[in-house]
Formats: C-alpha cells, sequence, structure tokens
C-alpha cells in the first residue's frame, strides 16, 4: 500500500495524484493512455486501464497433497479458484486421485481437465459471475423444502423407500450450497461492483443457502427415523394424523411464500407469514405435541424428531422473513 498526496492545480478545481511507476508499466500506460475511474457504492474510487478486461483474472490454486486434501480442494473451491492443481510430495504418485474424482462429482461444476501420475487438474466451468445466484438459491431452497414434505408423507404412510429418496436427495442440497457459497463470495469480493449482487446483499442470499442446507439436514434425521421405524405412525390416532398432515401442508406453503418475500422484498408478506406462524401454526404444533406426551416415553422419545423438524421448518420461515423486515429498520 502506497500512501500518495493530492497536488492541485490552476485556480484549485483540479485535483491530481501520480500513478505508480510500476503499475503503469506494468499495464502499458504512457502518455494519452487512457483510464477508467468509478466510483464505488461506499464512495471510494477505483481506477484501471480503460483497455483491462471487466473479467476477472483466472484463480489459480495449488494443493500439496496430504491427508486433509479433499477439505483444501472443497475451501479452494468455495473461495472462486478456477483452477485447481493437486500435486504429490517429491514427485510420488498421488495416492489419493480416487477421492479426488469423488469429491469432484460433489461439486457442481469442477471437472478434472488434466491428469499424469503426479499431479490432477480441476478446472471450474461455470461462468458465475454472469449468472444470476437466485436460480440456484431457488433451486436448493425448492428441493430442500419437498424434502421435508415428503419426509412427512414418509411418515403418515409408513413409506420406507420415500425416506430413503430424502435421505439421498441431501446430497444435491449440498452441492447447490457449496456452488451458491462459491458465486456469493466472488460477487462479494468484486472490487468492481459489475456482479449481481452487492457485498451487502451476498450476506442475505448466504443466509438463505444456510436455511435450505439446514432444512435439508432436519428433513433426513426425521427420515432416518421413518426408514427405520416404518410403522411409527400406528402409534398415533388417525386424528392426531390428519393434524400432522394439515400442518406439514400449511407449512410447505409457507415455506414457499416465505422465498417468494425474500426475492420480492415483501416487508408485509413476511409480517403476516410470522404471525400466522406465531399463532396459528404453533398452535397446532401445541396439539400435536400434546397428542404425542400422552403416549409411552418410548414412543415420545421416537416421535421428537418430528416436533424438531416442524420447529426447524417454522423457524426458517420466520428467519428468512426477519431479513426482509430487517431492511426496513436500517
Amino acid at each position: 500500500m502506497e500512501i500518495r498526496k493530492i497536488q492541485v492545480t490552476g485556480a484549485g478545481d483540479t485535483r491530481i495524484i501520480s500513478l505508480p511507476k510500476e503499475w503503469a508499466e506494468r499495464n502499458q500506460l504512457d502518455k494519452g493512455s487512457n483510464v477508467i475511474i468509478k466510483e464505488l457504492s461506499t464512495g471510494d474510487l477505483i481506477i484501471f486501464p480503460q483497455n483491462s478486461s471487466l473479467e476477472p483474472q483466472k484463480r489459480v490454486t495449488r494443493i500439496i497433497e496430504s491427508d486433509h486434501v479433499n477439505r483444501d480442494i472443497l475451501a479452494a473451491y468455495l473461495l472462486g479458484s478456477d483452477i485447481i492443481t493437486v500435486v504429490s510430495k517429491n514427485k510420488e504418485t498421488l495416492a489419493q486421485k480416487s477421492n479426488i474424482r469423488d469429491l469432484s462429482r460433489q461439486l457442481i461444476g469442477l471437472e478434472i481437465l488434466g491428469e499424469t501420475q503426479e499431479s490432477i487438474e480441476l478446472h471450474f466451468l461455470i461462468g458465475e459471475e454472469k449468472e444470476n445466484p437466485r436460480k440456484y438459491v431457488k433451486r436448493c431452497f425448492s428441493i430442500a423444502n419437498q424434502m421435508q414434505n415428503d419426509a412427512i408423507t414418509a411418515f403418515l404412510k409408513g413409506d420406507a423407500a420415500l425416506a430413503r429418496e430424502v435421505i439421498d436427495r441431501d446430497t444435491e442440497v449440498n452441492r447447490l450450497y457449496f456452488l451458491i457459497v462459491r458465486m456469493l463470495k466472488i460477487m462479494a469480493d468484486d472490487k468492481r461492483e459489475v456482479s449481481y449482487l452487492k457485498g451487502p446483499a451476498c450476506l442475505d442470499w448466504r443466509m438463505v443457502a444456510t436455511y435450505s442446507e439446514d432444512l435439508g439436514d432436519a428433513s433426513v434425521e426425521f427420515a432416518r427415523n421413518v426408514k427405520e421405524i416404518p410403522d411409527m405412525h400406528k402409534m398415533l390416532s388417525s386424528d392426531t394424523l390428519k393434524k400432522i398432515r394439515l400442518l406439514g401442508d400449511s407449512t410447505t406453503e409457507l415455506l414457499t411464500q416465505s422465498l417468494d418475500n425474500f426475492f420480492e422484498q415483501n416487508v408485509i408478506g413476511a409480517e403476516i407469514i410470522k404471525k400466522k406462524i406465531t399463532t396459528e401454526l404453533r398452535d397446532e404444533h401445541s396439539k400435536i405435541q400434546d397428542d404425542i406426551s400422552k403416549l409411552e416415553k418410548e414412543v415420545v422419545w421416537q416421535l421428537s424428531s418430528l416436533l424438531n423438524l416442524f420447529k426447524v421448518l417454522h423457524e426458517t420461515a420466520i428467519d428468512i422473513g426477519d431479513l426482509v423486515i430487517a431492511k426496513v429498520n436500517d
């Protein structure tokens, strides 16, 4: 970092600052060359050559193979690396190629484009700087929302196969979540502010993506219990099962509306959902909890994951709404 003094010329209307010589030479700037000066939303100024592309430079990461190579690759992916090269120690044969291949299949857009005995090269092939992350956030949330709905359906029908499908679908939620985090990280670091989202908004979108993953995880936890004990629903009366179905349908609808409110920044809609959850849905949840509490302790314990799932679903809808409501008070 350099500190340079501003000079004033003429009648005091013009401020001048000199450019670093090394930077000018590196960008082939000389007398008569044009540069672009842009004011950011923060009030800061950035300067870049007129002939420079708005496309960012390729981000390259080199990783030495270790026991935690998959963790290092995931970190590089999330931080926005376009090319990740993994090399072995001391020019030995790369020992974890199989694990690296498996990981690449779990990360959207990451493909193996080069390989030798001692190294493997992964390239990210989606131009996310030009992408709108909305479709990925919406898709991730939609899958997670359907997972919870199917988990409840699997419980009500004693359908172990459907419960297994819920568990398997969590992989897709995780893949989309990692891609969203990567995209938002790059957008938040965009100094030229050419991205679809600016820094502060990226944090809200990241939170919504995190809520999607939490929603998926809670659905998987309950689905695992259904898979192990598919006859759990037989422990409840038909009246209680009906309450669960109605609460599940209402919750699915409210979660969908909460995401729409977020995208539309609909404060009134967010407040309506919050009120409905804290009154009507909370009352229905309490009624189901009272019905379950009358059963044997072992059954109550087995059904605790159902009550926890509803709790997570309702908190998720409220939290997404709060992201919208909070902006009114900024």
